[in-house]
């Protein structure tokens, strides 16, 4: 045979080699575990940069438990790799890690989503199309090759990779019987056992644009623009131009409402990467258990997280467990993750160990049953204290009282409003320095409405406060966003939390609104006081609105839900 027959042939045998042969372009072994690398081509041929870890020992014909890592936003692969189980210095993979894991008997599957780390394509903002598509495409290629347990597999996500995490559970490959399914490139059916979503959103139009708390796409609410003008400036030509065209729509401001490409950035930021808005999967749920299984979830989200507050993991709680009194969700609020949110590594050891507990019973099947209750730490600004953990049985447990504030007008506030109080509560800003409490000793501002209340003995605010505002105002598009500080003795002032409200065509006369804060777990002690503002102007965090307004608040009622 020629040596230029025999060099046909081996080329023909590698563009012929399988896809997921990419898994194990190179491998290294060590005494638990083993780690191999390689690029490996998504449904749509998109090359994806792979580690798979395995225990260091694999019978032969020995199919594992799957667990999928996704990982945040412009990162990458490696921040949930690990040299070692414990990683005690890091706090995203202490006792939580490929090696962690494939030490438990575990295989772990760690990529870079596509335009990120080294993998190819453009970054579609994990939309169900493309980066689900993605992770269920390289899990099914794990199964068909023989390497993971077709119906054990779990995903585990942070951040960007928490929403996608939570996609998973919700929408369904095509010729998927259910939800929380998919076939794999052989057409094996592949089933999620569990979900570990992490600070993260359930509704990412929110979490970018919020109006009050409720999930509600009219109207827009107030964006969250230091956050959307780095966005666009890190990740450029890597994002896709659909997502290009509705930042910069966004980016514009008002009027909003009508406004096609708005109303495209809806629907693509909800319905098509939103999991509150997979309805298909919630109809399911309601019509029986054989129709739709219940998949076990925990999810992990930050108190004083100022881009994923808790209320993304509460309104998902709220709707499971409003069709299934029992569905298998647990929660846990703690002082994590984003920009000037704390990350403490006593705080995450406890809730990774909730987690390993979780995906031993489901994956590994381990006696030990997990309890779908709900806990919480507090928000501490010390930043080696922790807990202690509050465990209640469900949601409506954690805050049996309440608190309530009368507080009379008029105040008056508007846009635009100088207030340099405003650009110290810039979380992008602070959190580019430092982490920890946003804290302030500056007066209160002119133009922005301010009230303070004291306290008579102590309160511990376990949820999200109500506001309730009686106003009129002048411009065709206001904004009544609020800011609730702990103001010390010393003069020290503290932000417990914030909420942001939009308000369109808001009419003349007297007018009402209520809405809720993004809420916090936070001990206000007797003898300190209680200021809230209520501002048109919240920048430079949020968006300036472009209307200019003038608007008076004839008397504010605010409800704090907790402990006395």
């Amino acid at each position: 045979m020629s040596r230029a027959l025999i060099a046909a042939i081996a080329a023909l045998a590698l563009t012929a080699a399988p896809a997921h042969a990419g898994f194990r372009d190179s491998c290294e072994k060590h005494d638990a575990h083993q780690v191999c690398t390689g690029m490996v081509e998504s449904f749509d041929g998109t090359a994806l940069d792979t580690t798979l870890t395995l225990p260091a020992k694999v019978k032969k014909g020995t199919r594992l438990p799957l667990i999928a890592f996704l990982h945040g936003f412009l990162s990458n692969k490696t921040e949930y790799i690990s040299e070692t189980e414990e990683a005690a210095d890091n706090y995203k993979t202490v006792a939580f890690n490929n090696v962690w894991f494939a030490s438990r008997g575990y295989a772990v599957l760690n990529y870079s989503a596509r335009g990120h780390g080294d993998s190819g394509g453009q970054i579609g903002l994990a939309s169900k199309h493309l980066e689900i598509r993605d992770t269920q495409h390289l899990t099914g290629l794990l199964v068909d090759d023989g390497t993971a347990k077709r119906k054990k597999v779990a995903a585990v996500g942070g951040s960007y990779g928490g929403g996608q995490t939570w996609l998973l559970a919700t929408v369904r490959g095509d010729g998927a019987p259910q939800y929380g399914s998919w076939r794999s490139p052989k057409g094996k059916l592949v089933r999620l056992a569990a979900a570990v979503p992490q600070f993260t959103w359930t509704d990412l139009l929110f979490s970018l644009v919020p109006n009050g708390l409720n999930a509600k796409t009219t109207p827009l609410g107030v964006a969250k623009i230091t956050l959307l003008n780095g966005f666009i400036a890190l990740i450029g030509t890597k994002m896709t131009a659909d997502v290009a065209r509705w930042l910069a729509r966004v980016n514009q401001g008002e009027p909003y409402d009508g406004d096609p490409v708005v109303e495209e950035a809806k629907v693509a930021l909800t319905e098509d990467r939103s999991p509150y808005y997979q309805d298909g999967f919630f109809e399911a749920l309601r019509k029986s258990a054989k129709r739709q299984r219940s998949i076990p979830i925990l999810a992990a989200q930050g108190w004083t997280d100022p881009i994923f507050p808790a209320v993304e993991a509460v309104r998902m709680y709220r709707r499971l467990r409003s069709i299934r009194r029992d569905y298998p969700i647990r929660l846990y609020f703690g002082d994590f993750e984003h920009l000037t949110s704390q990350i403490k590594i006593p705080d995450m050891r406890y809730y990774h160990r909730l987690a390993t507990r979780m995906l031993g019973h489901y994956l590994l099947g381990k006696k030990r049953r997990p309890k779908f209750d709900v806990r919480s730490a507090p928000t501490l600004c010390d930043p080696e204290a922790f807990g202690p953990v509050v465990r209640v049985k469900n949601w409506g447990a954690l805050h049996p009282d309440e608190l309530a504030f009368e507080l009379p007008g008029p105040q008056m506030t508007g846009s635009p409003v100088t207030d340099p109080r405003g650009s110290e509560t810039d979380h992008v800003a602070i959190g580019l320095q430092r982490r920890g409490c946003v804290t302030t000793d500056l007066g209160e501002t002119a133009g922005v409405a301010t009230w303070r209340a004291p306290l008579e003995g102590d309160f511990t605010l376990v949820g999200m406060p109500r506001l309730e505002l009686a106003y009129e105002a002048t411009g065709p598009d206001i904004q009544l966003n609020s800011r609730l500080w702990d103001v010390a003795p010393d003069g020290v002032q503290t932000l417990v939390t914030r909420g942001a409200y939009r308000v369109v065509a808001p009419g003349s006369g007297r007018q009402e609104v209520a809405y809720g804060l993004y809420g916090n777990h936070w001990r206000f002690e007797q003898g300190h006081e209680l200021l809230l503002e209520v501002t048109g102007d919240d920048s430079t965090f949020f968006r300036r609105d472009n209307f200019p307004s003038v608007i008076s608040v004839n008397s504010a009622r605010l409800t704090l839900p907790g402990v006395r």
